[in-house]
């Protein structure tokens, strides 16, 4: 199953009743936060991923735009559970009036239906997409330190998450990542 296909699945008990459309600008009036459950993952695409990617893949071809995004409220507090970009687009006060105005679809789930696979695996959706630009082995390092041995079997069925496997979810050869890690680029 694709690194898409399985976004799409994991995103298929989002009913579209439970949808509000938000937009950007109003996402910006309240308190918003990074769910601790993917603050390491949201580390990897603010340091190692973003500063790579350009500002019109950022604004045109948005998981914002595109997928819906959840939220657990908690505390009077919302926490971000995907969509890493928007939140970036959110705490910013340099958008574009035209991204304020855009629409965003918002979902808003219990703790207990947190599922942290879609948002690894939409983190591995643009390192797939993006990586020819970006530092692969330190990525993966930092993915290694995350994943202790239960969500390594929750996410592969395995107990350690191996070069081999990050090599197939990025759709690389090991020969193309081992080249990388020496600074060539296959």
């Amino acid at each position: 199953m694709g690194v898409s296909t399985t976004l799409d699945h994991n995103l298929s008990g989002v009913s579209m009743k439970s949808l509000k459309s938000l937009s950007i600008a109003k996402l910006q009036t309240t308190s918003v936060l990074v769910f601790q459950g993917i603050f390491d993952l949201f580390n990897i695409y603010t340091c190692c991923i973003r500063p790579f990617i350009t500002e019109a893949f950022k604004l045109e071809h948005s998981a914002a735009w595109t997928r819906p995004t959840l939220f657990i409220k908690e505390d009077k507090k919302q926490f971000m559970v995907n969509n890493f970009e928007l939140f970036h687009l959110i705490k910013s006060p340099d958008v574009d009036f035209n991204v304020l105005r855009q629409q965003v679809s918002v979902r808003y789930i219990p703790k207990d239906d947190f599922k942290f696979d879609l948002c690894f695996y939409e983190l591995i959706e643009l390192i797939a997409q993006h990586n020819k630009k970006l530092d692969i082995k330190l990525i993966y390092s930092h993915l290694k330190n995350i994943l202790d041995k239960q969500m390594t079997q929750q996410l592969f069925g395995k107990n350690i998450f191996a070069v081999t496997k990050f090599c197939e979810l990025i759709d690389i050869t090991e020969q193309t990542y081992h080249a990388r890690r020496s600074g060539v680029s296959i």
